[in-house]
């Protein structure tokens, strides 16, 4: 692959990051919003009004308005690529919605179950207070993903849980330094060549994906978002290359099970995919105990939270496309 083969992928154009902005009539300043945003777009203005920095990478993951008690975040821009190797939404660009309010099977309104509440309200949580979480409630989490669906029943997960704070400490370092070099590689227009043998296949697009390497790698490099977010656990979520349909949609399965019990629990929890790093790091696995076929998919780091992160914000909207019985052909909702 040539430079041109690969430039819209590491040098994309048209991106668009979201915009949000505080409504000062309702904002106390208590400063949530910038606390809570895992990439740090916010600062405070000259009146004391969150705004959103001069430069800064938000990817509309609206946590901000989950921390916010007063309802005074509003949506100014979504993030949206306007066309090219990232271009993911279509019609472009998506609204962002609230849940659909609840119907019964009559069609009359109703309420959230419990099941819907939790699923809507789940927030990545990533600001956690000192406190230690159990083993026992860790083993309540471990057992939810034990439990999980997967294709064939292969059941091809096993999971590394670590509280001891100076190895969490080691395997941040170890993904920061090597996380270091990449990042520098990619700012530098000259050295950014050198990604080019990373754009074939099988790497995915999600490796360069402006949302990954312009918010997350920035920010963890920057040292403002290390890879354990100074929670007291982490589960490693290990997946057999040998699965049926590979690892990773039944690692996400059971991930899931496990980020749902954690948050029932009074826990709460983030997906750290980070840590796939550690498969280039060969001391830290060795150390670990990983071998083949096991390889490190992703994890999840455990904590009871600082202050409340969690609430239902909205999420893109894509129309779905039903074939009801009786139908002349398609009808795509609008």
């Amino acid at each position: 692959m040539t430079w041109d083969d690969v430039k819209e992928i590491l040098r994309p154009e048209g991106v668009h990051m979201g915009a949000m902005k505080a409504d000062p009539d309702k904002c106390t300043q208590c400063g949530l919003c910038m606390d809570n945003c895992p990439f740090g777009a916010w600062e405070a203005g000259d009146d004391g009004v969150p705004r959103m920095k001069a430069e800064y990478e938000c990817f509309s993951c609206y946590n901000c308005m989950a921390a916010c008690q007063e309802d005074a975040i509003i949506i100014v821009d979504t993030y949206h690529v306007d066309q090219g190797y990232y271009w993911a939404t279509d019609p472009h660009p998506l609204p962002a919605k609230m849940p659909l309010p609840p119907r019964d099977q009559g069609g009359s309104p109703d309420e959230y179950n419990e099941i819907e509440r939790a699923v809507f309200e789940r927030r990545s949580v990533r600001h956690f207070d000192r406190e230690p979480v159990p083993d026992v409630l860790i083993r309540r989490v471990l057992e939810a993903g034990r439990f999980a669906p997967s294709a064939g029943n292969c059941q091809p997960w096993k999971f590394i849980v670590i509280t001891d704070k100076a190895l969490l400490a080691e395997i941040d370092k170890g993904i920061l330094d090597t996380m270091n070099m990449f990042n520098n590689m990619y700012k530098s227009d000259d050295m950014v060549k050198g990604l080019e043998a990373m754009c074939q296949p099988p790497v995915g697009p999600g490796v360069f994906d402006p949302r990954q390497i312009l918010g997350g790698t920035k920010a963890i490099v920057k040292a403002e978002l290390p890879p354990s977010l100074n929670a007291p656990a982490m589960i490693l979520l290990l997946g057999d290359e040998r699965a049926i349909a590979g690892p990773q949609i039944n690692i996400g399965i059971c991930g899931q099970n496990m980020n749902l019990v954690a948050n029932s629990l009074g826990i709460k929890s983030c997906w750290v995919g980070f840590v796939a790093v550690l498969e280039n790091l060969p001391q830290l696995k060795e150390k670990l105990g990983i071998n083949p076929p096991w390889r490190v998919v992703s994890s999840i780091v455990l904590g009871y939270p600082s202050f409340q992160q969690e609430g239902m914000v909205p999420r893109e909207y894509r129309p779905v496309t039903w074939f009801r019985e009786g139908s002349d052909g398609p009808e795509i909702e609008q």
